[in-house]
C-alpha cells in the first residue's frame, strides 16, 4: 500500500527521507557538498575543458520561486520514490525538478539558463491562470520565450532573440513531461508528443523570427524592432523618399533618355560631361519631366496635404479630412472614371454640413482645384531651377556615392520600399508584383464610403502560405499611391516588378532584394534623422550663451522638445543607443585588404588577439563578449573556424536594433493596435488611420500573424500602462476614461513614490490585472480581471466586445481614451448628435442618444482638463448646445 506524505502533516521522518533523496541527486553535481537542498541559493564550483580559467562557479538562485508571480499552484504532489508521495511548495518543486533533469549532467553555466526557463514556464502558467501547459498553448509559450525575459516579476520585451543554446538546448519539455508522468505529477506540462512539440516550436520560430527551428538551432538569431524604434526609421525613410522622389524620377528618366549608363563607375570624365558639356540638354529634359509629375506627386505629400486642409478650412484634427482630400486628388490625377469627383465632394459636403460643428464645406470643385494648385504648382521649376538642383545633387553624388547616380537611385528606391513594407506588414517574398496587380474599386461600405470612396487591393501570391495562388489583399489609398510612385520611378528597366529596377533570374529572389532595401538606410538613419539632429542642436544651444538668432532657434526647439519630459528623455536614450550600435555594426562589417586578399571579421579577431586593433574596437569587443569567448579567441590565437566566427558575431550583435522586413511586421502589428493613438510616427499615422477591422481580420487569417499579434498585444499593454503611470506628474495629461481613473486610484492606494515603486506597479497592472485589449476609434478597451460583470457590453458575466460602440464604451470601467480618440468620438457619435438635434424626433427616442452625447462630452472635457484653453472647446460648446436642444425640444 502506498504511503502518501504531506508537508502539511508535519511528518518529520518523511520530510527527512525526501531531503536525503534530493541531496543525493545534488551531490552528483556538487560532490564536495557546497550546496544544500534546503538552501535557496546554490553556489557550486565546476571546471571547464573549453577554457583555462580556474575558480568557476555556477550560482543557482531559487529565491524567485518564492514570489507569487510564479506560484501557479499552492502545492504540487509528487511520487519521489515508488509508493512515497509528498506535497511540495513551488520552490521545493522547482529544486526537485531541476535536479531530476540536471543531476546526470556535468555542471556548467548552462545550468543557470535551465533555471531561467523554469521561471519563464511557471510565470507563464501563473499569468494565464492555468495549471498545465497544454498543446494548444505551446506556440504562444515558445513565442513568449523567444521575445521576452522574466525580470523582477514581469515579462520584459527582449531586443533580440536568445541564442538557442542559452535558452532551449538544456530545457527539454519532452523530458519534463516524462519526469512528471514517471513521478505521478498532475499538471505543469501535459503529455505532449515530441513531434507535436517541435511543430509548435517551429511555428513560433517562423512567426517571431522568420526562420525555421532547424535554422534557429544552428545559430540563427533575430533582432526585434518595436514600434517605438521602428516608427522613427519609417519616418526617416518616408521623409527621404518624399524629399527626393520627384527629382529622382525626373533625373533618372532624363539620363536614360540621353543614353547614359546609370550603374557605370569610375569614369569621372563621362559624368562630368553629362553635368557640364551636356548640362543644358539634361536640364531642359529635367524641366519637362519634373513639371509633368510634381503636382500629382506632391498631392499626396503629408506636409502638402496638411497645408491644403488648412487652406480649405477643413478640420485638420479629423482623419476623414485627409482621406477625403486624398480621394479627390486620386480621382483627379489617377482615375476620374471610377467615381466622379462631383459626387465625392457632394456626399462629403452633405455629411459634414449636417454636423454643424463649426466646419462647413462651401467650396466648389473648381475652387478646390484652385486651392490645391496654389500649393502644388508652386514647386514647378524653370531652367535656372533645374541647373541649381543639378549642382546640388552632383555635390551630393560626389560626397556620398563616388559620383555614382545609380547608388542615389537605389537609396530612393530603398526608402520607398521600406515605407511600403512597414505600411503592409507583409513578408519579403510577397513584393514581387507588377503594377498591373494593383486593383481599385468603389467602396460600398456605407459607414466610411462618404470620406473614403475607393478601396485598393494587390492581387498577388503569398509563396510561404498559398504557393502560386493569387490572393486579393486590401491596402490603403496612400499605400496604393506609393506603389504607383515606385513603379513610375523604376519602370525604365521593364523587369516586371512594380517596386524595383533590379533584375533577377527568378522572381523568388525578390525576397533577398527587399531585405537589402529595408536595411540600406539603417546605419545612416541615426546620424541624419531630423529629430536626432534637432536634439543634438538643442543640447548645444542649452549649454552656451546664445545670440538673438540662436535664442529664437532655442525657443523654437524647446517648444518642440520638452527636455524635462519622459518622451524626450527616451528619445535621447534611443539616439545614443543607435549611434553606439552603429559603432558595433561598423566593426563587424570592417574590411581589410591584405596581400591582395579581401578579409573581414576573422582578421579583426586575429588583430585583437595580437594587440593590433585600435582602442575603440578593443573596448567594444571586451565590453560585449563573454569571458569564455575572449578566452577562446586567445587560446586559439585568433585562428578559429567560420562557424565560431559567426557565434562571436552573433554575441556582439545581441541587443542591437536592426531593420528587416520581418522586424517591420512586428512594427506593423503594434501600429495596428496603437493606430488611434498619437505616438505612432508621422508617416505610419498618416497611412494607418484608415486601417479598420477588415484589414485587421484579414491579416489575422494566417497562424503566424496571430502569434505576432499576441506578442504585439503584450507590448502594447505594457506601453499603455507605463505611459499612464509615467505621465501622472505631467502638467498636460491627455487621457480620459475609467481606466485612467483606475490608474490614478492604484497609485494613490499603493503610495508609490520612487521609480522602482512605479515600475513595480506598472508590472503588476500589466501582468496581473490586464487580460486583453481591443482598439476602437473612440477608445481602447483595456479588459481587466474582476471587471467582467461590470463591463457595459457584458452578457451573463462575459464581455461581448464585438458589440463595442460609443454608447457602451464611453462609460465603461475598461474604457481608455487618449487625444487620438477624439476624432473617432466625433465621427462615431454623429448619429446620436443628429438624433438629439432633430426637432421631429420624440423625446423618448432622443433620450437614448442623449446619454451617449453626455458621456462623450464628459470624456472630451477630461481630455482637455489640463490645458489653459482646451483645444476641444469648440466641440465641447457644440455638444453642450446639442444637449440643450434635446432637453428643451
Amino acid at each position: 500500500m502506498r504511503n502518501i506524505i504531506s508537508l502539511d502533516s508535519n511528518n518529520n521522518d518523511s520530510r527527512a527521507k525526501f531531503l536525503v533523496h534530493c541531496n543525493d541527486m545534488l551531490r552528483l553535481i556538487d560532490p564536495n557538498g557546497h550546496a544544500s537542498f534546503e538552501s535557496d541559493k546554490w553556489v557550486i564550483p565546476f571546471t571547464s575543458t573549453n577554457t583555462r580559467a580556474n575558480n568557476l562557479y555556477a550560482t543557482l538562485d531559487f529565491s524567485d520561486f518564492n514570489n507569487k508571480t510564479l506560484k501557479f499552484k499552492s502545492s504540487i504532489r509528487i511520487e519521489f520514490e515508488v509508493g512515497e508521495f509528498i506535497n511540495l511548495t513551488i520552490i521545493d518543486f522547482a529544486k526537485w525538478l531541476f535536479l531530476q533533469q540536471r543531476h546526470s549532467y556535468s555542471l556548467d553555466y548552462r545550468s543557470v539558463w535551465h533555471l531561467e526557463m523554469l521561471i519563464i514556464l511557471f510565470a507563464y502558467l501563473q499569468e494565464n491562470n492555468i495549471k498545465s501547459l497544454e498543446e494548444s498553448k505551446l506556440e504562444d509559450f515558445f513565442s513568449l520565450s523567444l521575445t521576452h525575459d522574466f525580470v523582477d516579476g514581469s515579462f520584459v520585451r527582449r531586443l533580440s532573440s536568445p541564442a538557442y543554446g542559452s535558452r532551449f538546448k538544456t530545457f527539454n519539455l519532452s523530458s519534463i513531461t516524462r519526469i512528471l508522468r514517471l513521478h505521478s505529477v498532475e499538471g505543469v506540462v501535459t503529455n505532449i508528443h515530441e513531434e507535436d512539440l517541435n511543430k509548435e516550436f517551429n511555428s513560433a520560430c517562423l512567426s517571431q523570427m522568420d526562420m525555421t527551428l532547424a535554422d534557429y538551432k544552428v545559430g540563427g538569431t533575430f533582432d526585434f524592432l518595436t514600434l517605438d524604434v521602428g516608427k522613427h526609421y519609417v519616418d526617416y525613410c518616408a521623409s527621404f523618399f518624399e524629399q527626393h522622389i520627384v527629382f529622382a524620377t525626373a533625373l533618372r528618366s532624363s539620363v536614360i533618355e540621353l543614353g547614359f549608363d546609370l550603374e557605370e563607375k569610375g569614369n569621372q570624365s563621362k559624368w562630368d560631361a553629362l553635368f557640364t558639356e551636356n548640362k543644358d540638354q539634361l536640364s531642359n529634359t529635367i524641366v519637362t519631366k519634373y513639371n509633368e509629375i510634381v503636382a500629382k506627386y506632391h498631392a499626396f505629400n503629408v506636409d502638402k496635404l496638411n497645408q491644403i486642409i488648412l487652406e480649405l478650412k477643413l478640420d485638420e484634427t479629423r482623419f476623414d479630412s485627409h482621406e477625403f482630400v486624398r480621394s479627390l486628388m486620386y480621382a483627379r490625377f489617377y482615375d476620374d472614371q471610377l467615381k466622379k469627383r462631383e459626387y465625392i465632394l457632394a456626399e462629403y459636403a452633405a455629411n459634414i454640413n449636417s454636423d454643424k460643428t463649426g466646419f462647413k464645406i462651401d467650396f466648389t470643385l473648381q475652387e478646390f482645384d484652385e486651392y490645391c494648385d496654389n500649393v502644388l504648382y508652386e514647386e514647378t521649376i524653370d531652367l535656372k531651377g533645374a541647373n541649381a538642383l543639378l549642382d546640388e545633387y552632383l555635390e551630393l553624388f560626389r560626397k556620398s556615392t563616388n559620383a555614382n547616380m545609380g547608388s542615389f537611385f537605389r537609396d530612393v528606391e530603398a526608402a520607398g520600399v521600406t515605407a511600403l513594407v512597414s505600411y503592409t506588414g507583409w513578408r519579403a517574398s510577397e513584393f514581387g508584383f507588377p503594377e498591373s496587380s494593383l486593383k481599385s474599386a468603389v467602396n460600398k461600405e456605407i459607414s466610411d464610403a462618404v470620406y473614403s470612396p475607393f478601396r485598393f487591393y494587390i492581387k498577388w501570391i503569398s509563396p510561404k502560405t498559398n504557393g502560386e495562388t493569387l490572393l486579393e489583399r486590401e491596402i490603403t489609398l496612400s499605400t496604393a499611391i506609393l506603389v504607383k510612385h515606385l513603379s513610375t520611378f523604376t519602370a525604365a528597366n521593364e523587369n516586371g516588378f512594380a517596386l524595383t529596377s533590379a533584375t533577377f533570374g527568378e522572381t523568388t529572389l525578390i525576397e533577398n532584394h527587399i531585405k537589402s532595401m529595408v536595411a540600406r538606410h539603417w546605419q545612416r538613419f541615426p546620424e541624419n534623422y531630423k529629430t536626432f539632429l534637432e536634439l543634438d542642436e538643442l543640447k548645444i544651444l542649452m549649454a552656451k550663451d546664445c545670440d538673438l538668432v540662436e535664442t529664437k532657434r532655442k525657443e523654437y526647439l524647446l517648444g518642440k522638445y520638452d527636455f524635462n519630459s519622459a518622451v524626450v528623455e527616451s528619445l535621447n536614450e534611443l539616439k545614443d543607443k543607435l549611434r553606439k550600435d552603429n559603432q558595433i555594426l561598423e566593426l563587424i562589417s570592417r574590411n581589410y585588404n591584405v596581400d591582395q586578399k579581401h578579409l573581414r571579421f576573422k582578421e579583426t579577431i586575429r588583430r585583437y588577439v595580437n594587440g593590433e586593433l585600435d582602442d575603440v574596437a578593443v573596448q567594444i569587443i571586451e565590453s560585449r563578449l563573454s569571458q569564455e569567448a575572449l578566452e577562446y579567441m586567445r587560446i586559439n590565437n585568433g585562428d578559429i573556424s567560420n562557424s565560431d566566427v559567426k557565434v562571436i558575431v552573433d554575441e556582439l550583435r545581441e541587443g542591437i536594433f536592426y531593420a528587416t522586413p520581418h522586424a517591420l511586421r512586428h512594427v506593423w502589428a503594434e501600429a495596428v493596435l496603437r493606430r488611434y493613438k498619437g505616438n505612432i510616427g508621422k508617416f505610419i499615422r498618416a497611412n494607418f488611420k484608415h486601417i479598420d477591422e477588415r484589414f485587421f481580420m484579414a491579416y489575422l487569417r494566417g497562424k503566424e500573424a496571430k502569434a505576432i499579434m499576441q506578442v504585439a498585444k503584450r507590448t502594447t499593454i505594457n506601453h499603455i500602462v507605463r505611459s499612464r503611470i509615467q505621465s501622472l506628474n505631467s502638467e498636460r495629461r491627455h487621457y480620459a476614461g475609467l481606466f485612467d481613473r483606475f490608474i490614478n486610484k492604484a497609485v494613490a492606494i499603493t503610495h508609490v513614490k520612487t521609480h522602482e515603486e512605479y515600475e513595480e506597479l506598472a508590472n503588476k497592472v500589466s501582468n496581473d490585472r490586464v487580460v486583453d485589449i481591443k482598439v476602437n476609434p473612440w477608445n481602447t478597451c483595456v479588459l481587466r480581471k474582476g471587471t467582467f460583470d461590470h463591463a457595459k457590453c457584458s452578457e451573463e458575466g462575459m464581455p461581448q466586445r464585438h458589440k463595442a460602440e460609443p454608447s457602451l464604451c464611453l462609460g465603461c470601467i475598461n474604457g481608455d481614451i487618449e487625444e487620438g480618440n477624439f476624432n473617432g468620438i466625433v465621427v462615431y457619435i454623429k448619429p446620436d448628435v443628429e438624433a438629439c438635434r432633430n426637432p421631429n424626433l420624440p423625446a423618448f427616442i432622443k433620450s437614448v442618444h442623449l446619454v451617449t452625447v453626455r458621456l462623450a462630452l464628459k470624456r472630451i472635457q477630461e481630455l482637455g482638463k489640463n490645458y489653459d484653453v482646451s483645444p476641444y472647446q469648440k466641440y465641447i460648446d457644440f455638444l453642450n448646445e446639442t444637449i440643450e436642444i434635446a432637453v428643451n425640444s
